[in-house]
């Protein structure tokens, strides 16, 4: 369906200057990514052998099965749940010389609140976060925690890539922090940028509040 559906799709690309910085700062890069915009991501990114985290329950899996076909390699755990044990999964793909998508805010939210994990893989494996987002035009914004973004068909879609970060292997907490802040408002202001500049206003555009 997922395969189906993108293939209507009319997609511009944004920021490759941002993807190219990243590639020139290490190898391999980390795409960070809010959950609500992953579905443009899994076709617009597939094929690439990209390394992404599922949940180990049976919606999981699901979507392990489903990334799988789209040319995604799946990896069982969560960063917020054992997210030690996760990290240092992810850590050792790229080491490898594979690329990982990490949704920041997920499994659970709050939307548009970065999680840890991108900042703490990027500092132990010294590989580029770059943000990356989507809006597509038109669409559906489902009530889910993360306003779950479900493109039409024949819908116009942007995918845009926003400024890379380094994270220094020797960053103290408080700097680790300060970068998690920094990775946060960037991506946020990227997608708030798309969804505006697709002709979105009020609720529609991230993150907006529930009401």
């Amino acid at each position: 369906m997922i395969r189906l559906l993108g293939l209507t799709w009319r997609i511009e690309w944004r920021g490759m200057e941002n993807y190219a910085a990243g590639r020139s700062m290490s190898k391999q890069v980390i795409f960070a990514f809010w959950h609500g915009r992953l579905l443009v991501l899994s076709f617009s990114h597939r094929g690439r052998r990209i390394q992404v985290l599922a949940s180990e329950h049976q919606d999981g899996d699901l979507m392990g099965r489903a990334i799988k076909w789209l040319g995604f390699g799946h990896r069982k755990g969560s960063t917020s749940r054992g997210g030690a044990r996760a990290l240092r999964e992810l850590a050792k793909v790229l080491k490898e010389g594979l690329d990982v998508g990490l949704a920041v805010d997920g499994p659970r939210g709050p939307r548009g609140v970065l999680h840890q994990g991108a900042i703490e893989l990027s500092r132990m494996t010294g590989s580029a976060v770059v943000p990356i987002s989507s809006t597509s035009r038109p669409r559906r914004l489902f009530r889910s925690w993360d306003r779950f973004q479900l493109p039409a068909p024949f819908a116009r879609v942007a995918v845009a890539y926003g400024e890379p970060m380094l994270v220094p292997d020797g960053a103290d907490r408080e700097e680790r922090e300060r970068l998690r802040i920094e990775l946060e408002r960037r991506l946020n202001e990227l997608t708030a940028a798309l969804d505006g500049a697709s002709g979105y206003a009020g609720e529609e555009v991230w993150p907006h509040a529930d009401p």
